[in-house]
């Protein structure tokens, strides 16, 4: 673990944590955040639209949006990011709401994970 630390300490340094979190938890990636900007995109489209959103729909479209920056991130890229690293769950989808400010989310969850 304090080998691991020690290797990554610069990306590390280099990560800000999300508005109103002191702690950084997690190393995330930029693929991983670039995902959620473009998923925040989509949420403010589609309740601009008036259309409802469900967690699952969410969660689903976070997968496609991620399998797309997967596929066009350089071969050098994908030894950090694979498919397997991101996980669509009720955490991370509890997590996204705090990171984003997201509130008007229908809570009709179907588990599928």
């Amino acid at each position: 673990m304090i080998c691991t630390v020690l290797r990554q300490k610069e990306s590390i340094k280099s990560v800000t944590p999300a508005k109103g979190l002191m702690i950084i938890s997690k190393l995330r990636t930029s693929l991983h955040e670039n995902m959620e900007k473009l998923l925040m995109v989509w949420v403010t489209e589609k309740q601009l639209q008036g259309d409802t959103l469900t967690q699952t729909i969410i969660c689903e479209k976070a997968r496609a949006i991620y399998r797309d920056l997967l596929k066009q991130t350089p071969q050098t890229s994908i030894n950090e990011a694979s498919e397997e690293s991101f996980k669509v769950s009720r955490g991370w989808f509890e997590n996204f709401k705090k990171r984003t400010g997201i509130h008007s989310v229908v809570r009709r969850f179907i588990n599928t994970f």
